[in-house]
């Protein structure tokens, strides 16, 4: 393994589990529904939920072309998926683990896509800022992976070389791709193993978590 200065790091379903936790408060929020309205398809509707990618704000309208038509229902369901969206997350102590064992001998980075309101919300969830030395979140800089830009900022925020530096990310697409237009070796986090689409660049190494990061690198 080539010596690394700097590591930077995807947040939602790299860090943490964004789709178990995307799941579990559907759940809670569609449960209501689902008893009110015995025709709806439980597991189909949360299936429906995920693909259209129904996120705190799209709730009410996806409720509504399903069917749905109380609107108190409609808003009671909204707050129960809204309330306690990242009261409820916690940053997995594997993960917290591995980030310490790396701290003292790399640069550490977060290079995450999404809207400012969330992902500080989740950083300052997880305590990131006191853990890492660039946070870069692609709506405060104006560009999004996997354009190489952003991770060259990263770069830049870090002082180091491209060469120097490994991503480690789940997304094909936005992550691997992306790292691999910066110059960047890149490490995919796949716990299901799931195959690797094809013209995406090969990672340099895949694990099932960011826990095995630390033993990939010889701490």
């Amino acid at each position: 393994m080539p010596p690394y200065r700097a590591i930077l790091f995807d947040l939602d379903d790299t860090l943490y589990d964004f789709r178990a936790h995307w799941r579990s408060r559907l759940r809670l929020a569609l449960a209501e529904v689902l008893a009110r309205h015995p025709q709806l398809d439980a597991a189909a509707l949360e299936e429906a939920a995920l693909a259209a990618q129904v996120y705190i704000d799209q709730l009410p309208d996806f409720l509504r072309r399903h069917g749905v038509a109380d609107e108190a229902l409609i808003a009671a369901a909204h707050a129960r998926y809204r309330d306690g969206w990242f009261e409820c997350m916690a940053l997995p102590e594997a993960t917290a683990r591995a980030l310490a064992a790396l701290r003292p001998r790399y640069q550490l980075g977060l290079v995450t896509n999404g809207p400012v309101r969330t992902q500080r919300a989740k950083i300052e969830r997880f305590g990131l800022a006191e853990v890492m030395d660039a946070l870069v979140i692609s709506e405060e800089v104006g560009v999004a992976k996997p354009d190489p830009a952003i991770f060259a900022l990263a770069l830049r925020w870090l002082g180091v070389a491209p060469a120097a530096a490994l991503h480690v990310g789940d997304s094909p697409e936005f992550d691997l791709a992306g790292a691999a237009a910066a110059g960047i070796a890149a490490v995919w986090v796949n716990p299901s193993g799931t195959p690797l689409p094809p013209g995406i660049p090969p990672p340099l190494a895949t694990v099932r978590s960011v826990a095995e990061v630390p033993a990939l690198l010889g701490e």
